[in-house]
């Protein structure tokens, strides 16, 4: 009897190492050792346009990170926006404003998709008027956005959604407003960024970054700051494009890889008084 016992347990106890075994090297163990995780902030931006207000209902954001055999086991992690009050005011979100929608530790490794979460309850102010803004039934697919993130151990990783109003909202039809979302994410990994300051502020000029085909957009601030993030590295056309009071301001950058370039205050001619 005493052998049969001995017999059993030694059983027993291969057994065990071969189910340990399997979860190491087949499923590599779910639970995550604190070295292997990863810190993820989500933050709102805006490309806004020629709005008085615009603001959206949101209630989270999700991302898409690597499982434990890379993408084919991928599974979307849900971030909630934890405050009561839903409504944020997406066209602020400029110059050196930008809104923290939530963060959360995960599995270090690649982060290939991001997708904003909106509620139903969305509108625009302008003139004075509030404007319910309509949407589509493909909402969802279009805030879902690629992402080329590859957050490392024991590190905190940005990621940026820059909603762009100036494209994202048009009149439509009955005389409303359509909220078709343009968007994009990025995290500041060998990407540029390009900040400056316009005077007078009260011209509230558009800025342009054209490379090519690919335009980013922005406005500055009631004190004149701009910010364009996420720049991928190239050689940019900057185009300054005020009110109908001041000439329009052109100008080249090359942006380089994980840089910042200040430009400071950038002065705007005031347009010649025309001659009768």
């Amino acid at each position: 009897m005493t052998q049969t016992l001995l017999s059993n347990l030694r059983n027993t106890a291969l057994f065990f190492v071969i189910a340990v075994g399997i979860c190491l090297l087949v499923l590599g163990c779910e639970n995550i050792d604190g070295n292997e995780k990863a810190l993820i902030n989500v933050l709102l931006i805006d490309a806004p346009g020629d709005f008085d207000e615009v603001w959206l209902e949101v209630t989270g954001v999700e991302i898409l990170p690597a499982g434990t055999r890379g993408l084919d086991n991928a599974d979307w992690v849900f971030i909630p926006y934890t405050p009561s009050n839903k409504m944020v005011k997406v066209s602020d979100l400029v110059g050196s404003q930008r809104l923290l929608l939530g963060r959360m530790e995960i599995r270090a490794g690649q982060v290939s998709q991001v997708r904003l979460v909106l509620g139903t309850n969305h509108y625009l102010v302008q003139g004075g008027q509030q404007f319910m803004l309509q949407t589509e039934p493909d909402i969802n697919e279009r805030l879902q956005v690629n992402l080329s993130l590859q957050a490392g151990a024991g590190f905190a990783w940005d990621v940026y959604i820059d909603v762009n109003l100036a494209k994202s909202i048009r009149r439509n039809q009955s005389g409303g407003y359509l909220f078709r979302p343009e968007v994009r994410a990025f995290s500041l990994a060998n990407r540029a960024e390009i900040r400056g300051n316009v005077q007078p502020p009260a011209t509230r000029p558009h800025i342009f970054a054209i490379n090519g085909t690919d335009t980013l957009a922005t406005l500055t601030t009631t004190n004149g700051e701009f910010r364009l993030r996420g720049l991928p590295p190239a050689t940019y056309r900057i185009h300054i494009q005020p009110r109908m009071s001041h000439l329009d301001s052109v100008f080249s950058l090359t942006a380089a890889a994980d840089s910042i370039y200040t430009l400071g205050n950038i002065p705007l001619t005031a347009r010649p008084a025309t001659v009768p």
